[in-house]
Parts: structure tokens; C-alpha cells; sequence
């Protein structure tokens, strides 16, 4: 049974659905400059159109997770709560290794910051989850699933990060979508929208 915080939580979250409105003609192109950098943004472009998700939803979770410098990394890891950004993928996975060795469970991968212990049986290998697009073409999926399910981006994006039982780590994350939806040029706050993440 869905207590009355949760259900006030819910209805909350799904206003932000339409409180950051999109801009239309925002396009990833412009944010990334560097081979590597590119590497998830061309991806997020071709999985948001297989997915129906709007580009600047699915772009801005990845920049959340693993944006530094204003683009997204295909190496990127976050171990125990802690980022890591290798050179190169061999050194990622070196990392990896060693984390995993060391006893590490919650260990997050590429792009779009994968969980290898609650995800990691959905990939042929650690080398498929830092592989681009099998990176982004997960997440692209399991965001899709996650709007069938609640209906709305916003609940989606919620869950994304935080699962249902996290109200407070799922306002966090919206409220750092959508100032990256805004930061990039593929939002804007609405007053509903900025007083909600003020509180």
C-alpha cells in the first residue's frame, strides 16, 4: 500500500515532467569536441531515437553520472561512491579488476554509469559494458522500461539513479537532470521547477 508521502512524492516528481521544459533544436553535436568525449554522445543520439527518448532527457542523465568538462566519458567508473576517470580503457579495466578483487560490489561503468553488480549479467563481459554503445543502448532500454512503467521522464530519471524507495536521492538527481537539461540549451527552469529543487 502506497502511504500518503509517497503518493504526494509521486505526483510531485511527475509535475516535473512538464516543468523543465524542452528547446526545440538543441542537438548534442555542439557539446563535445574530442574523439573520446564523443564517443557516448554519438551513441545517446542514435539510442534516444531507436528509444523514443528526447535527446536532451537521455544526454543529461549521462551528464549527470559521468559528465566532466562538459562532455561524458566512456571510462568512467564510480567505486564505492567515489569517481574515477582512467586514460584509456585498458587502464579502466585494470581498475576494475583491482576493485573488484578487493572485495568493491557497487562498481559503475561508462558512459552512462552502469552498475556492474545489479547489471553485469545483461553484458558479455566488463569490456562490453565500457564498450560505448552497449553502454548507452542499455541505459537507453532500461530508461524506456522505466517510462512504460511510471509514465512519465521525470519518474524515470528518478529511478534511474535511486530506486523506489529513495525519495530523497531521487529529488537530488532530477533536480542535477534538469540543471544539466538547462546547462546544455535543451531546457529551462520553470518557477515550479526551480522552487522545487530550492527546497
Amino acid at each position: 500500500m502506497v502511504s500518503r508521502a509517497q503518493a504526494t512524492w509521486v505526483r510531485t516528481i511527475a509535475l516535473l515532467a512538464v516543468l523543465s521544459g524542452l528547446v526545440p533544436g538543441a542537438s548534442i553535436s555542439d557539446a563535445s569536441a574530442s574523439t573520446t568525449e564523443g564517443m557516448c554522445e554519438r551513441e545517446i543520439q542514435a539510442a534516444a531515437l531507436k528509444y523514443g527518448i528526447p535527446e536532451g532527457i537521455l544526454y543529461s542523465v549521462g551528464l549527470t553520472e559521468t559528465g566532466r568538462k562538459g562532455s561524458l566519458y566512456p571510462f568512467a567508473m564510480n567505486i564505492e561512491g567515489k569517481p574515477f576517470f582512467p586514460a584509456s580503457e585498458n587502464a579502466a579495466l585494470q581498475l576494475f579488476a583491482q576493485a573488484h578483487q578487493s572485495g568493491a560490489k557497487l562498481i559503475d561503468i561508462g558512459c552512462m554509469q552502469i552498475n556492474q553488480y545489479f547489471h553485469g549479467e545483461n553484458f558479455a563481459s566488463v569490456e562490453a559494458m565500457f564498450d560505448p554503445h552497449s553502454n548507452v543502448e542499455y541505459a537507453a532500454k532500461f530508461l524506456s522500461v522505466l517510462h512504460d512503467k511510471h509514465e512519465t521522464w521525470t519518474m524515470a530519471v528518478a529511478r534511474y539513479h535511486a530506486g523506489p524507495n529513495n525519495n530523497p536521492a531521487q529529488k537530488v538527481y532530477v533536480c542535477r537532470v534538469i540543471a544539466n537539461l538547462v546547462a546544455t540549451g535543451y531546457g529551462k527552469w520553470t518557477p515550479n521547477a526551480a522552487t522545487f529543487c530550492r527546497e
